[in-house]
C-alpha cells in the first residue's frame, strides 16, 4: 500500500484548528469560553494553624541545676502574594526563670545537607539529651538511648532548632511549592522569615542573638546573617561548625 503524504494530514487538521478558532476565543484573543479545566487550575495545600507543644524539664550541667521549656511547634511564613506559602517546624529549649530576656541570648540552629533536617545537632549534639551512639564506631540498629546532654549549651543560651522546608516536618503550603525554596536565595528568604517571626511572636528583639550553622548550614549562616543585617536585625555572632564556605577547590 502507498505511503501518505504527511501533508495530506496535516492539512485538514489545520483548518478545522482554523475553523474552530473564532467560537473559542473572544474579540480580545482570550480563551475565555473554554470549559474550566480541573487539571489546569492552580493547587493549593490546606494552610495548618500554627500550634505549639509545650513541656516542662529539668538538666544538670556543670554543677548547675537548669530548669527549662521545650516547645516544638510550627510557624507560618508569607509567600510574595503575602499568604501563607510554608509551615516551618522548630523545636525550642528556653531557661525558665529570666526576668529581663535582654540579658539571656537566643541562638537559632540547623543543619545543612542541603535538604537536611536539624536533627542532627538536635539530638547528637548540643540540645538537652542527646542519643547516645559508639561513635567513633559506627551505631548499629535501634533501640537507641536518650540521655541527658551534658555538652548542651542550654546553660549558655535558648536555643531554637529550624527545619528547613522540604525536611523535617516543615512543608509548603497554600500556593507553595517545593521549587520556592529550593534555591540558594529562596532558602535564606525563608529562614529569614521565620526568624523575623519568631523573635516577634517571643518579644526577643533586644536578646543577643546567634546563628549556628553546620555543614550546608555554614554557607547559609553567611548569606543569611547578611540578609538579616540589611533588613533591620542585628546579630552578635555566627557559629560555624564543619565549615564550607569554598565550593571551588
Amino acid at each position: 500500500m502507498a505511503r501518505q503524504n504527511p501533508i495530506h494530514l496535516f492539512l485538514p487538521a489545520c483548518l478545522l484548528t482554523l475553523a474552530l478558532a473564532p467560537a473559542a476565543f473572544s474579540q480580545r484573543g482570550a480563551v475565555n469560553n473554554f470549559p474550566a479545566n480541573q487539571a489546569n487550575q492552580e493547587k493549593t495545600t490546606p494552610v495548618p494553624p500554627e500550634k505549639n507543644s509545650v513541656t516542662e524539664h529539668d538538666l544538670s550541667l556543670g554543677g548547675r541545676s537548669i530548669h527549662y521549656t521545650a516547645t516544638a511547634g510550627n510557624l507560618l511564613i508569607d509567600g510574595a502574594d503575602e499568604q501563607p506559602n510554608a509551615s516551618m517546624f522548630y523545636v525550642a529549649y528556653t531557661m525558665n526563670g529570666v526576668t529581663d530576656p535582654r540579658t539571656r541570648p537566643v541562638t537559632f540552629l540547623y543543619n545543612g545537607g542541603p535538604g537536611s533536617a536539624s536533627m542532627w545537632l538536635h539530638m547528637g549534639s548540643v540540645g538537652p539529651v542527646r542519643v547516645v551512639t559508639s561513635a567513633p564506631d559506627a551505631t548499629g540498629s535501634g533501640p537507641y538511648e536518650i540521655v541527658p546532654n551534658e555538652y548542651s549549651l542550654i546553660d549558655r543560651s535558648d536555643l531554637v532548632f529550624i527545619d528547613a522546608v522540604g525536611t523535617g516536618y516543615s512543608r509548603p503550603v497554600g500556593k507553595g511549592v517545593i521549587r520556592d525554596f529550593a534555591g540558594t536565595d529562596q532558602d535564606v528568604q525563608s529562614f529569614e522569615k521565620f526568624i523575623y517571626r519568631y523573635v516577634s511572636l517571643n518579644h526577643r528583639w533586644n536578646s543577643p542573638k546567634f546563628l549556628f550553622g553546620e555543614s550546608y548550614g555554614t554557607t547559609r549562616s553567611a548569606a543569611l546573617v547578611d540578609t538579616l543585617e540589611n533588613s533591620g536585625m542585628s546579630f552578635n555572632g555566627v557559629i560555624l561548625m564543619s565549615s564550607i564556605l569554598n565550593y571551588f577547590y
